[in-house]
């Protein structure tokens, strides 16, 4: 399914969540991949803007059209960052983490941010909904390369490696490969397999942690994970847990 159509590549893009929407409406197929070398307008969650060094970071976006519920669609972003992750381990030997909802870390400092986006598109509004998942990876960066401001916060897997160069070109394959096997799970409609196959790599029950959201600093006991892939988190002082399906963990 992912990457059996030409993977379109573009020297420069806006972003490649928004050109692979703009792929959808004119009927583009499920898997389609796009990628860009530098992006002039890419995006994270919650409206941030993303920060890469041109040429050294993986910036693409795949198409997915799924069959499970919209509301499982977060699931489709931890996903694609389990993919990144366990992809970014295989070629550097780094050990990975990941950072609920969807960050990818090496040693507490970000190197992925994901981005799951939906909507019903022109030329599909007769199939099902058109997801796009992104990725900006940070891969072949060193310590200097990184703005001062962020430097104690980012990383890139040539710094997890030790040092060894890397080509982002030469890591995609090996993420979607490692989607496909995702993909495949929310084409056909399974997402409680979909559940099973990232819900260990989040936050396990009884794991004491703080989740910033809206402002508010959230601090509780990780009750256990909704099927959306959000946490069921019980407060000090409450009888009965809560979900929180934004923010992030501080």
């Amino acid at each position: 399914m992912i990457g059996r159509v030409p993977v379109e590549r573009h020297s420069s893009i806006g972003s490649t969540n928004d050109e692979a929407f703009r792929r959808a409406d004119e009927g583009a197929p499920e898997g389609l991949v796009v990628v860009a070398r530098v992006q002039t307008a890419g995006r994270g969650r919650q409206g941030r803007s993303w920060w890469d060094a041109p040429g050294a970071s993986l910036l693409f976006s795949v198409l997915l059209r799924p069959s499970i519920p919209l509301a499982q669609c977060p699931l489709l972003a931890l996903a694609l960052a389990c993919s990144v992750a366990d992809a970014g381990t295989e070629a550097t030997g780094a050990t990975l983490g990941i950072k609920w909802p969807n960050d990818v870390l090496h040693d507490g400092r970000k190197l992925c941010g994901v981005l799951a986006e939906s909507r019903v598109s022109g030329a599909s509004s007769t199939k099902r909904p058109a997801v796009v998942i992104g990725a900006g990876v940070n891969v072949n960066q060193t310590a200097e390369d990184f703005p001062a401001e962020l430097r104690g916060s980012a990383t890139s897997l040539r710094i997890a490696g030790g040092g060894n160069p890397l080509r982002p070109d030469d890591l995609l394959p090996a993420i979607l490969v490692q989607l496909e096997r995702y993909a495949a799970l929310a084409a056909s409609g399974d997402g409680a397999g979909l559940w099973r196959e990232v819900a260990g790599r989040l936050p396990k029950p009884g794991s004491e942690v703080t989740v910033v959201s809206g402002g508010r600093r959230i601090e509780g006991v990780v009750e256990g994970i909704t099927e959306s892939g959000a946490l069921w988190l019980r407060e000090p002082g409450r009888a009965e847990a809560t979900v929180v399906s934004a923010g992030e963990l501080a």
